[in-house]
């Protein structure tokens, strides 16, 4: 197969600056001096002060800038800031960004794809990874066990749908269940909330079981001395290295209680994605980045969520409850064998 790519040409534009005369910087001037407080990081930016410092070190390297004759440079910090904002916007305005921090929107727009795929790039192999060790695997099997009584289940994994805009091309293809156009995003977490694998290059229209085919030997090598699982919903085929529930919620009690139990532990998928949907707006709402950069937009946001998750910071569990989509609850009978079976 081969990738046909349209190249357009026009005159270059002179520019001599990143920001913009005549545009105000004080409200970001007032997170560098120290006036904000550490809430207010929190609130625009999704995590602490130390959190966007320790960050912005790790992507130094690759977002740098250096002042040149044309051009002002923008710092690291202010990049990373900017791309926080943007993905932790409920409009997602570019406007909204550009006026907070004194530049253009076209200055956001370069800045936000940049940093996003900087994250992706050199960031996403560190936060986001299955264990390439057994003493690593091992860690995660047992880490589920102690959280949901499972043996031998490393994670759970889940599709969901992240809106885009109408593509100009093959738009049909990327119409979900909901007719709306998007791309159906595979991700699997372990017990902790944390991604282990992530998958982005499905149009909507693809169904959850399609997308777990074409990418379960990347996840599960089923011929391992000792196998292990993932979790998934009725949506997923039932396979050695993939466990569901009974298709008809199970004619025995025994059954029925095992069902609740996979039913009960496969919601950390649906809570790990609530987190990161309450952390980073920007994955609730269509996002307007050519579908060339979107991938990295989107896998970044799961970095992100990552990288707070290891730090420790805190989410909103309000908006995360109002994220989460809940299963429906399993049938009362299930209920009431719990004691006896227990």
């Amino acid at each position: 197969a081969s990738v046909d790519f349209v190249v357009t040409t026009r005159r270059a534009t002179r520019r001599r600056f990143w920001t913009r005369p005549g545009r105000s910087s004080s409200w970001w001037d007032n997170f560098v001096t120290g006036v904000a407080v550490d809430n207010e990081w929190r609130e625009n930016f999704r995590m602490s002060r130390a959190s966007v410092v320790a960050l912005t070190e790790e992507l130094r390297p690759y977002i740098e800038v250096h002042r040149t004759n044309m051009r002002e440079s923008i710092q690291p910090l202010k990049r990373v800031a900017i791309t926080l904002y943007y993905l932790g916007d409920e409009d997602g305005r570019l406007r909204t960004a550009a006026d907070a921090f004194g530049v253009s929107r076209q200055v956001v727009s370069v800045i936000v794809r940049h940093t996003c795929k900087a994250i992706a790039l050199h960031l996403g192999p560190t936060y986001v990874q299955l264990p390439l060790t057994e003493p690593g695997a091992e860690e995660l099997v047992a880490g589920f066990h102690r959280a949901h009584g499972l043996p031998q289940c490393l994670g759970a994994v889940h599709g969901t749908h992240i809106d885009i805009k109408q593509p100009s091309t093959d738009s049909t293809d990327y119409t979900d269940r909901r007719g709306r156009p998007s791309l159906n995003v595979q991700a699997v977490c372990d017990y902790q909330h944390r991604f282990v694998d992530v998958v982005i290059k499905w149009p909507g229209s693809v169904p959850d079981a399609q997308v777990f085919v074409n990418s379960k030997k990347r996840i599960v090598d089923d011929e391992e001395a000792v196998p292990v699982f993932l979790l998934g919903d009725p949506a997923y085929p039932l396979l050695p290295y993939l466990m569901k529930e009974y298709s008809d919620g199970g004619s025995t009690p025994q059954e029925r209680y095992f069902g609740l139990r996979l039913r009960r532990a496969r919601t950390v998928t649906e809570c790990a994605l609530g987190r990161l949907k309450a952390r980073f707006p920007a994955l609730r709402r269509p996002i307007h980045i050519n579908m060339e950069d979107l991938p990295h937009v989107i896998y970044a946001c799961f970095v992100l969520h990552n990288f707070c998750e290891v730090s420790e910071e805190a989410v909103d569990e309000d908006c995360v409850s109002g994220t989460v989509q809940v299963d429906t609850p399993p049938p009362t009978e299930c209920n009431n064998h719990l004691t006896d079976l227990l």
